[in-house]
């Protein structure tokens, strides 16, 4: 966060702008939090994408202790039961959900969630729970981070200075923005040309990456409930309708092979109102989803959550957020200023 911002947060923190968004907001609305990783991105051993990272381990346990005074976290099955029944929801409510499935979420969460009795949802990639190999994002930041060379010339965006940490972080998020705009196809032969420009070979499977079925199942278990969040995570626009509907359909077939319980909830990859529109949201209904996720942020009041079920906005939580900012997203400072966009649900 730049020093600018960092100052505003703290002023408006000490002018008590928490307190005013809370009666802003007022009690009937909800708050959904999406974390992707917890773990310390400026450990040694931390190679992967660091903006993939929502907290260290030790910054996660201060945001849920701050949230269970605060907030009444509800789990899925009490937020349904409110969207499909009409039964009531507690004052704040608030849903923690995690994207990815990451296995740090079982080590480093978890304890966190069970110590305080914070239910929550969790979207797995499905295809990474029996092939744990990085995604791209994760794969991109590998070779940058791993490579000796202090200069190369990388696909898409040239020549690119890698003589220090900073600058391979600069180098990522320039190669990861171009490769965010490429098919499936020509982002596989971006990587390839990648690892061979920086003479780094592909990143072997990483059980140590992603979570286990067993972990999963442990997980739904202790109130934590695993959803779907697409089998490959592509952005389902991009896709022709038959691939959208399999994602769809074939990562909440994995689900319900694996747990014991109902998939009906789903994140979407990405999550803005361009990665998914009117035809996915009927594919949603006609599987039998009772709630979808956007990275719009939140919170929503009840009235409009009643309307837009499939469209749920979530504020995404990031590592280089301070524990200030932290509190003023989720009051939903950054709902006041982003105008809701909703595509039309029947």
């Amino acid at each position: 966060m730049a020093k600018g911002s960092q100052l505003l947060t703290a002023a408006l923190a000490s002018l008590g702008a928490p307190r005013l968004l809370d009666a802003l907001w007022g009690k009937q609305r909800l708050t959904v939090l999406a974390y992707r990783r917890i773990a310390d991105p400026d450990a040694p051993e931390f190679a992967h994408y660091r903006a993939n990272v929502s907290a260290t381990p030790q910054m996660f346990a201060r945001h849920m202790a701050w949230i269970a005074k605060r907030f009444n976290a509800v789990s899925l099955p009490v937020l349904h039961a409110f969207l499909t029944k009409g039964r009531p929801l507690p004052a704040r409510p608030l849903l923690i959900t995690f994207d990815g499935g990451y296995r740090d979420i079982y080590t480093h969460a978890l304890p966190v969630l069970k110590r305080l009795a914070l239910p929550a949802a969790i979207f797995l990639i499905t295809s990474r729970m029996d092939d744990p190999a990085p995604l791209w994002w994760d794969a991109c930041a590998l070779y940058l981070n791993r490579t000796e060379r202090a200069r190369a010339e990388l696909p898409l965006i040239g020549s690119c200075d890698l003589s220090t940490p900073q600058a391979r972080q600069e180098a990522t998020e320039r190669l990861l923005r171009a490769l965010r705009r490429l098919s499936e196809a020509d982002r596989r032969a971006a990587l390839d040309a990648l690892s061979a420009r920086l003479a780094v070979p592909p990143p072997e499977p990483d059980p140590a990456l992603f979570l286990s079925w067993e972990q999963a199942r442990a997980l739904s278990a202790a109130d934590v409930a695993p959803m779907p969040h697409t089998v490959t995570h592509p952005i389902l626009t991009r896709l022709s309708a038959d691939e959208a509907y399999r994602e769809l359909a074939e990562s909440k077939a994995h689900i319900e092979a694996h747990i014991d319980q109902p998939a009906t909830a789903f994140a979407y990859p990405n999550g803005t109102p361009s990665d998914y529109n009117a035809v996915i949201l009927e594919m949603l209904r006609d599987l039998g989803f009772q709630s979808a996720y956007t990275l719009m942020p939140a919170p929503m009041p009840l009235r409009a959550l009643r309307r837009h079920p499939l469209q749920i906005r979530r504020s995404l939580v990031r590592h280089s957020d301070s524990f200030a900012r932290f509190k003023l997203k989720a009051m939903g400072v950054s709902a006041v200023v982003a105008r809701p966009r909703f595509h039309k649900e029947s």
